[in-house]
């Protein structure tokens, strides 16, 4: 009887013990899913149109900021070729001239000296040349000394040496050499335009000492005009040369078409690289350094679209 109810005991223990274990709980979320069911007539009164996304060809337009510029070669500055006073002035800032226009006068005592040292030296040649052959024609009659003879020939050949000098000179100063005579010495040259352009600078008055290394105008050749555009590092791996450009202006209405003509290698310190583009046409009323917006169109690229409506 004892043993019976130490077995009841035992069992009671692990019904309780089996009771007490913790009692684990699962929460259970509901999503709510919203669906709109729309009829046939719906559907077409809402004009919905079904269908996967399709595969187009999408043009890439880069925008870019510029100046108009004009090439180095294209660009000169006047000066005079030698000190003097400005006797006259033919042009004013944004006057368009021709090649060969003057464009001021300049005079100077040095000029006349030059002029009057180059027609001695002509004179002085014609009796160098005479000694010469006097004494060549001695020299074959046995009469003379070959000595004589050669202190000749060196004295004209120095004759000829600074005859060339001063022709330089004064070409470079603009004398006309075939009317420099004894009786017509020039007082002043012209100095003329080396080719047809804008004057856009006028750094001289008349009256005034002009230096030889003086800046006194500045004639451009608009006819080589370019854009200069200057595009971002990001968008250089989509230009290519010959690429079309539409430039627009802040005071104008009127968009210049160009053509991407060379592409920088350098990047700058600020990340942007310069784009030379030559313009469809010459517009000879853009002025250098005119500010622009450019539109670089880069061609198609393939991308995935849906309909816009």
């Amino acid at each position: 009887m004892k043993a019976s109810y130490l077995f009841i005991i035992f069992l009671a223990s692990l019904v309780v013990g089996c009771s007490s274990a913790p009692e684990v709980k699962t929460e259970k979320q509901t999503v709510n899913l919203l669906s709109v069911n729309l009829n046939a007539e719906q559907i077409k009164n809402s004009e919905i149109r079904e269908g996967l996304p399709t595969k187009e060809l999408i043009g890439l337009t880069i925008t870019a900021n510029g100046t108009i510029e004009v090439p180095p070669q294209n660009k000169t500055v006047i000066s005079a070729q030698f000190g003097g006073f400005i006797k006259s002035l033919s042009v004013l800032d944004g006057m368009t001239v021709r090649k060969g226009q003057t464009l001021f006068t300049i005079e100077h005592p040095e000029l006349i000296q030059l002029q009057q040292d180059y027609l001695e030296v002509i004179g002085n040649m014609e009796y160098l040349t005479a000694e010469l052959d006097r004494q060549k024609s001695l020299v074959q009659q046995e009469a003379g000394s070959l000595k004589a003879m050669q202190l000749a020939k060196s004295q004209l050949a120095m004759a000829q040496a600074k005859k060339t000098g001063l022709r330089a000179k004064l070409e470079m100063a603009g004398v006309s050499l075939k009317q420099l005579n004894a009786g017509n010495l020039q007082r002043a040259i012209s100095v003329v335009a080396p080719f047809n352009g804008v004057v856009t600078k006028v750094n001289v008055n008349v009256g005034a000492y002009a230096e030889p290394t003086e800046h006194l105008l500045e004639i451009i050749d608009l006819k080589h005009a370019h854009a200069e555009v200057i595009a971002f590092e990001k968008d250089v791996k989509h230009l290519k040369i010959g690429q079309s450009v539409q430039l627009s202006f802040s005071n104008d209405n009127e968009v210049i078409n160009a053509k991407n003509f060379l592409i920088g290698k350098e990047i700058g310190k600020d990340r942007t690289v310069k784009v030379h583009c030559h313009l469809d046409t010459e517009n000879s009323n853009i002025a250098p350094g005119s500010y622009f917006k450019a539109s670089i169109y880069t061609g198609a690229v393939e991308r995935f679209c849906i309909p816009a409506d």
